[in-house]
């Protein structure tokens, strides 16, 4: 089974969903709710590395930030780690989402590969105060059909 990035990506907000947390998939001209907390998740660079010859088998690397935005300090350094324990210890519920998003065919788990705390500058921006964002991979392989 060969996993999209975009039955990936929104089987990851189902999930945080599922966990009780606003979450909200980041796209072109998306505006930041002023409802707190609200996960983000946004798509980063992935890089895909060719393992077979003749190209049977392709080593990808999927890649998110999810962003963590909250009303202050202690809700943001509270959930950060609710968060992280969320995605280092639990299998996150895999969906092909044409299918059904009720019924999930399998569970995948990600790694946290950093966890960056931002400061705001500015405190008039709403969307990036008490904001931590975590960067997430997920190692995977497609075959050819």
């Amino acid at each position: 089974m060969n996993k999209r990035i975009y039955d990936l990506t929104t089987s990851i907000k189902l999930f945080l969903d599922g966990e009780g947390y606003k979450t909200d998939i980041v796209y072109d001209g998306y505006e930041y709710p002023k409802e707190r907390p609200l996960i983000t998740i946004e798509q980063m660079p992935s890089n895909l590395e060719y393992i077979v010859k003749g190209r049977e088998a392709v080593e990808v690397i999927n890649r998110w930030q999810i962003g963590l935005h909250a009303s202050n300090q202690v809700e943001r350094m509270k959930h950060q780690e609710l968060i992280t324990e969320l995605l280092t210890f639990k299998k996150i519920p895999y969906y092909e989402i044409d299918k059904s998003i009720s019924e999930a065919i399998g569970f995948f788990n990600v790694e946290i590969t950093g966890v960056t705390p931002m400061p705001s500058d500015d405190l008039a921006k709403h969307s990036v105060r008490y904001t931590v964002y975590f960067d997430v991979e997920l190692l995977t392989v497609k075959r050819s059909c």
